[in-house]
């Protein structure tokens, strides 16, 4: 199995922030711009789909329990070696936005080091196969025309999907599929998020390889809902038991 120390990244130099893609960039993505706003702060304030997985899992259901466990767990982007797992034969990329990119409800790539990062990742996948799958950016009850996800697509050089369900919802998965070129099995999509019980659980519950980052440091406690902070700190200690307990994450044939 790929284990934490190889997945560290090889280098941290830095490479060019500029997209090749139209109209967009990292560069660009690097700027300060305004917050997302209370609306995407609403839009996660409830997700039933994570409270039913999380009842099942506590309810003594082992499978629900490995659904929550990654494959892999960095520090961050900026230490995923994208080469490798594609090495590995991952075909594409699909991330999730607060704390994995940006601060919560943030437009705003969290460092220069994770504009490099991401540029490292459409380098080696190409943009096509690289997208973001939020429960704020991108969802329809929040962003029920796309523009929003079409502005940050422009603005980071990689793009968000358009969806209808929130994460952990396996149909959340399929949208986002569709917008990866014809033929994209789920199976050779990477999964990178800090959320065990929304983003971890939905990728692996698709048959993709999750890689799990840990919460930026230094953002301010009142930037995210206070069901978001308590859930986070509840998932963060059922997932530690379990572990403690013997759970692993689900086998993965590329990763054997």
């Amino acid at each position: 199995s790929i284990s934490k120390k190889r997945m560290a990244s090889a280098s941290m130099s830095s490479v060019s922030a500029r997209s090749s893609a139209s109209g967009g960039g990292f560069s660009r993505a690097f700027r300060i711009s305004a917050s997302f706003g209370s609306a995407a702060a609403a839009s996660q304030s409830w997700n039933a789909a994570g409270v039913t997985l999380a009842a099942r899992a506590i309810l003594f259901d082992n499978k629900a329990r490995s659904l929550t466990l990654p494959h892999i767990q960095v520090k961050s982007v900026v230490d995923v070696d994208w080469s490798l797992l594609k090495q590995r034969g991952m075909t594409g990329v699909l991330l999730d936005k607060d704390h994995t990119l940006t601060a919560p409800y943030s437009d705003e790539l969290y460092s220069k080091e994770v504009a490099d990062a991401m540029s490292r990742c459409v380098t080696c996948f190409g943009r096509e196969n690289v997208w973001v799958l939020s429960n704020s950016a991108g969802l329809r009850s929040y962003d029920p025309h796309g523009h929003e996800a079409a502005r940050l697509s422009n603005l980071w050089g990689f793009g968000v999907a358009t969806h209808t369900y929130r994460k952990p919802d396996p149909r959340c998965i399929d949208e986002a599929l569709q917008a990866f070129p014809a033929g994209t099995e789920a199976s050779r999509v990477v999964f990178v998020g800090d959320r065990s019980l929304t983003d971890v659980a939905v990728g692996n519950a698709a048959g993709m390889v999750t890689v799990q980052v840990s919460p930026f440091p230094g953002v301010r406690a009142d930037a995210e809902s206070l069901t978001t902070r308590f859930s986070r700190r509840v998932e963060q200690c059922l997932t530690s038991m379990w572990r403690g307990q013997g759970a692993q994450a689900p086998t993965h044939p590329f990763l054997v």
